[in-house]
């Protein structure tokens, strides 16, 4: 799959080359200005641009030295209504690939698209470390960072990934990138959810049937994946009675369907996600060891979205926007106490959560050009006002007894929970060494929300 951007002010020639390149398999982004374009061309990594001649603000031709200019340097397939040699003359001189004239045919199209990336791939351009398209991982922080280097690493190699972290915390958004980014991105991307199936359809599931004459009458998801990748989702719950199969076709690259005697070959890439730690049911005798260390081929961590920092804002913004596109409604505004909210709050169903809290709030705010703290959901209102974090509910903890003694005055509810929460942080602070991560995940708050409440007892200054 390629990322493609249209750049061409007719709304129906973009419908229409959305779906010539959907019916390929390709991502597309469409802009009906030349400064849209330009602005959509700088913030991604696109392989192929198709761009009008000519534009309400611009020239398409005066275009494509910015965009070749820029780090991903894509293919320009200049589209005009025009019949304009010497145009196509001039565009292939300022580094177009090719000029075509409207209507186009749609396997002309098809084959312009498969040329110019068979010429990207030669060049090393589509599958290069440091071009990794990642238009859905939203964060610039240092611990998503070091997550999407290892996605690069992941993409451009073919072993085996692993990818770890709570529900919710985006595992197949970053398995799909590391798809999207290597070698088999035009092969299929097959997701096995071994958190829904059962020893009894698990081997038909993964190998496929057979019918009475010995044919393959259905394939499975190995066959599926041939050239293409195998996504085990929730790998921890897969049958312990076929994991010795599964284990088996991923060494050797190739598996029988039920039913038959004859062995097929598969060229399939397994990425494995679990919420679970595999190393305590490979003690617990749920999971086989082998089996494990084959698919830690390169393992991802991935933090929970609580751990974010400033990326949960930034993530709020692109679900919120990407909330009012899909309901075709103008961007809404964010007031400083709906984004203050968002921040502090723990998000314990992680970006999942996230997206579903942004819908509802774009779908409260309706009419309303900003949204504001009352368009969130009332469970994350009341989490922040009330100073808990939505998780330690269970927790169990000896609340001391208040002794004010005779006769003496007993303080003000706010002056004594300042005096309480001093002290807590006091302790925190010490008793984790200043280890802010650590400090974080004993208290249950988020990085941003504990240094404010550092600062305010001047327990600590530097952020």
């Amino acid at each position: 799959m390629a990322d493609i951007l249209i750049i061409d002010d007719d709304p129906v020639i973009c419908d229409v080359l959305v779906q010539m390149m959907a019916r390929i398999s390709h991502h597309t982004r469409t802009a009906l200005s030349g400064a849209r374009g330009l602005e959509l061309a700088r913030n991604g990594l696109f392989d192929i641009v198709f761009l009008d001649v000519n534009l309400p603000d611009s020239s398409g031709l005066d275009l494509i030295h910015k965009i070749k200019d820029l780090p991903s340097s894509p293919e320009v397939i200049i589209i005009t209504g025009e019949t304009d040699p010497d145009g196509a003359e001039l565009a292939i001189a300022s580094g177009a690939w090719n000029y075509l004239e409207k209507p186009f045919l749609r396997q002309e199209i098809a084959l312009q698209v498969k040329r110019a990336l068979e010429f990207r791939r030669e060049k090393g351009r589509v599958s290069s470390p440091g071009q990794l398209k990642r238009s859905e991982i939203i964060g610039e922080s240092e611990i998503l960072s070091a997550c999407v280097e290892q996605v690069s690493i992941a993409a451009y190699s073919d072993v085996n990934v692993f990818i770890s972290g709570e529900p919710g915390s985006g595992k197949e958004l970053f398995a799909k990138t590391i798809h999207l980014n290597s070698d088999r991105q035009e092969g299929n991307f097959i997701i096995a959810d071994c958190s829904a199936m059962n020893s009894q359809i698990a081997e038909s599931l993964f190998f496929g049937s057979a019918d009475d004459d010995n044919h393959l009458e259905k394939s499975g998801f190995i066959a599926m994946a041939d050239h293409g990748t195998l996504l085990l989702d929730e790998v921890g719950d897969l049958p312990m009675e076929i994991q010795d199969k599964i284990l088996e076709a991923i060494s050797s690259q190739s598996y029988v369907p039920q039913g038959m005697d004859q062995r097929i070959n598969s060229r399939f890439r397994v990425i494995a996600t679990s919420r679970d730690d595999l190393a305590s049911r490979v003690a617990a005798g749920l999971f086989r060891q082998d089996l494990l260390f084959l698919l830690q081929g390169l393992h991802i961590p991935l933090p929970p979205l609580r751990r974010l920092d400033q990326d949960i804002t930034r993530l709020a913004i692109h679900y919120m926007k990407a909330c009012c596109r899909k309901n075709q409604i103008e961007v809404k505004g964010v007031s400083p106490e709906f984004l203050g909210i968002v921040g502090e709050y723990p998000w314990p169903g992680n970006v999942r959560e996230l997206i579903n809290a942004m819908d509802k709030a774009v779908a409260s705010a309706r009419n309303e050009p900003t949204l504001y703290s009352i368009h969130l959901p009332s469970h994350v209102k009341h989490t922040i006002i009330n100073g808990t974090n939505g998780e330690g509910e269970g927790d169990h903890f000896t609340v001391p007894s208040l002794h004010f003694g005779s006769g003496a005055q007993i303080p003000r509810l706010r002056n004594y929970l300042s005096r309480v929460e001093e002290q807590y942080l006091k302790c925190l602070w010490n008793e984790t060494q200043q280890n802010i991560e650590l400090a974080c995940e004993i208290s249950g708050i988020s990085r941003t929300c504990l240094y404010k409440r550092l600062n305010k007892f001047e327990i600590c200054s530097d952020k």
